[in-house]
């Protein structure tokens, strides 16, 4: 019993050996402001990115990279549609990348 009890352990150790990261400033570009469900709170509103050029060499998975949907408090100050952010982009991958979804987040956009 101490056996299988020491094997299971150390698979369990070994399926969290594969997470990792991925983090990294991105070029991204507004193509669409959602409409403001709450026209007196524009803090509510979406806005739509999509990558400008190619996606970084090291990214895990670049087709979840861009589009990004992401909410108006990601960016500092006013914009408009066409307006080119530097935003942070961050990928986890809970195991190995074979059998864990990856998900890209995008925080702190900053007019480039």
């Amino acid at each position: 019993m101490r056996k299988i009890a020491a094997v299971l352990a150390a698979g369990l150790v070994l399926a969290g050996c594969g997470a990792s990261e991925w983090r990294q400033q991105v070029r991204y570009e507004v193509t669409k402001i959602f409409d403001r469900p709450f026209p007196e709170n524009p803090q509510n509103a979406e806005v739509r990115l999509e990558l400008v050029g190619e996606p970084p060499d090291d990214v895990f998975e670049p087709l979840t990279l861009t589009p990004a949907v992401v909410s108006y408090r990601t960016f500092r100050g006013d914009f408009e549609v066409g307006d080119q952010f530097l935003c942070w982009a961050e990928q986890k991958s809970g195991g190995y990348t074979r059998t864990s979804t990856i998900r890209t987040d995008v925080s702190s956009c900053e007019k480039a």
